[in-house]
Parts: C-alpha cells; sequence; structure tokens
C-alpha cells in the first residue's frame, strides 16, 4: 500500500514537471497547490505506520536495529523510517521430515531410522534470536537424541517400544529447545530397516517360535486326551465296581431269602416228609450222573446203590430233625 502512495504521488509530480515545461496546459492544478503535497505525505506516512497481521501469525518489531516489540495479529502501528519488521513467525503447529539415518541397537544391529517431527513456535523473540537456521537445528537435534535413543534399546525393543522411545525423543528435544522459543509436541518414528541377513534371521526365529508352540500344544491336547481316557477308565471301573458290588447284595439277599422261604417250609406241617422227597430225588439225580459220566468212581457198602444212597440221605435228615427238635425243646 505505500508503494502505491509513493507510486502516486512520483506520477502527480513527473506530469506536472512535463506540463510546466511544454506549456500543455493539462487540469492538474492541484499538483501545484502545497496541500496536495502535505496530505500525499501525511497518507504516505500513515499507510507506512500502519500493518495488518493475520491470525495465527506474529511480527517481531526491530527500531533502529534493536528488537523492540511482538505484535499479533490485528491492527498494528510501526514508526516509518525507524521501525522494521525482522521476523514473521506462523505460530500453527509445524511439520518436519527427519531424514533417514543409520543408528546401532544396544545388541550391535545397524537399522535406518527416518521419523516425522511436530513442533509450533510459542515465543516469536526468542524464535527471532535463539538460533540462526530453527528448522535446521530442531531437525539436527532430533536426530542425534533418535540415535542416543535406538543406542540404549535391544533391536526386539525398538519394535515393541516405539512409544517410549518417541517419548524420550520429544522431552530430550523440549528441553533443548526450551531457548529457542519451540514446543515440540510430538515425534513418530516412520519407517525401522534392518540389513537384509538380520530380516532372514527373525524370520527363521519367528518359524521356529511358531514350530515350538504348535508343538506345546501337541502336547498338551495329547496329555489332556490321556488324562481323560484315565479319568473315563477309573470311572468305568467304579461304575463297573458298584454294579458288581449292588449285583452281589442282591444275590446274597436273594439266596437269604430263598433259605428263609425254605426253612419256614420246614418247620410247616408235613414239610420234613416233602424234604425227604426232595432229597431222595436228588440223590438218584446225582447217582445218575455218576452212571452217564465217563469217570471211574468205587462205591463200597450200602453207598453202592441208590437205595443204600437214599437210606443215608434219609438218615443225614432224621439226624438233623432230631438236633432240631432237641434245641427247640
Amino acid at each position: 500500500m505505500t508503494a502505491v502512495v509513493f507510486l502516486i504521488g512520483v506520477a502527480v509530480a513527473a506530469v506536472a514537471i512535463i506540463d510546466s515545461t511544454m506549456g500543455l496546459g493539462l487540469p492538474i492544478g492541484f499538483a501545484y497547490h502545497p496541500f496536495f503535497w502535505v496530505a500525499l505525505v501525511a497518507v504516505l506516512i500513515l499507510v507506512a505506520s500502519v500493518r495488518f497481521v493475520r491470525q495465527s501469525q506474529e511480527i517481531v518489531i526491530e527500531r533502529l536495529g534493536k528488537y523492540y516489540t511482538t505484535r499479533s495479529a490485528g491492527i498494528n502501528f510501526v514508526v516509518p523510517l525507524l521501525d522494521t519488521i525482522a521476523y514473521e513467525w506462523d505460530m500453527r503447529e509445524h511439520t518436519v521430515d527427519v531424514p533417514a539415518q543409520e543408528a546401532t541397537t544396544k545388541d550391535n544391529v545397524t537399522v535406518t531410522v527416518d521419523g516425522v517431527l511436530y513442533y509450533r513456535i510459542v515465543n516469536a523473540k526468542d524464535a527471532s534470536y535463539g538460533a540462526q537456521n530453527l528448522q535446521f537445528a530442531i531437525t539436527q537435534l532430533a536426530m542425534t537424541n533418535m540415535r542416543s535413543a535406538i543406542g540404549g534399546l535391544n533391536l526386539d525393543q525398538t519394535f515393541e517400544e516405539r512409544e517410549q522411545v518417541n517419548s524420550k525423543i520429544v522431552n530430550a528435544i523440549t528441553e533443548a529447545a526450551a531457548t529457542w522459543g519451540v514446543q515440540v509436541t510430538r515425534y513418530e518414528i516412520k519407517d525401522i530397516r534392518m540389513p537384509q541377513s538380520v530380516q532372514d534371521a527373525m524370520i527363521l526365529q519367528m518359524e521356529a517360535e511358531r514350530r515350538k508352540r504348535a508343538e506345546i500344544l501337541a502336547s498338551e491336547g495329547q496329555r489332556q486326551s490321556e488324562i481323560n481316557r484315565a479319568d473315563g477308565e477309573k470311572q468305568g471301573k467304579i461304575l463297573e465296581a458298584e454294579g458288581d458290588k449292588a449285583a452281589a447284595i442282591a444275590r446274597a439277599e436273594g439266596q437269604a431269602r430263598a433259605i428263609e422261604l425254605v426253612r419256614e417250609q420246614i418247620i410247616a406241617e408235613g414239610g420234613d416228609k416233602a424234604v425227604q422227597l426232595e432229597v431222595a430225588k436228588a440223590a438218584v439225580e446225582q447217582f445218575g450222573n455218576i452212571a452217564r459220566t465217563g469217570n471211574t468212581l468205587v462205591l463200597q457198602g450200602e453207598s453202592a446203590t441208590p437205595a443204600g444212597v437214599m437210606s443215608q440221605a434219609m438218615s443225614v435228615l432224621g439226624a438233623i430233625n432230631t438236633a432240631r427238635g432237641g434245641v427247640g425243646s
């Protein structure tokens, strides 16, 4: 704007000189009036004194080559010829690509790492006079701190602890760049590249780990299967034993009941005669069985004939009845 006003004044003066020299009679009488030039100079000074600062920006003003003040967004006034705008800063967040560089881990593996740095200006004065090239200084500081952070970790930790590495770099840069009027908001590692030999070794290691996990799972499955089978056999034997126990108890109860019924029948009237008949029948059947088999059996005395066998059985039964009668009396 100042340049436009200045050019207008120069153009009017040139036209006035040409008109007076050549006598053209142009209607520019105002150019010969002192008030016009006073007004033009006043407008020129006013325009040169006004500075419009955009939102999210700050300007650093120097007076006679020395820092004077910092002005923020809005209309600002300066003294022409004495004040100059030395620096203009964007107060929004800035993004800087940190170039890829090699770093050596704690276990002596060389990796290539690159990242992205985010920062913002918080003090325009310190940013103007704290570093000659602010962005270059921040980038170099990020690179050195990144190498230091990687050097304190093993290779596996560089992948597992990225957040810790990022936080460590941010804290280190923030502390070092405090005098530069800069606040580092965050740092992000974009990529970590390893030598091909290390990648091949990691692939073999992962395959070995997968095989190990598969074998462990298979052994656990086999172990659980054997446990289940043993439990099944144990339960089967327990159930079988319980079944045998129940069957034995049932048989014993049946035999006891049968004996009880026989005893009741013997005690009843005419029971002894029925018993004698059953004993005789059993003796005859057993004698017949002996005759049918091919075994040789030597019998002497009364036992050699069926009648003798029956006589002996009746004698035994009679003795039992006599003993029973003696106990009952």
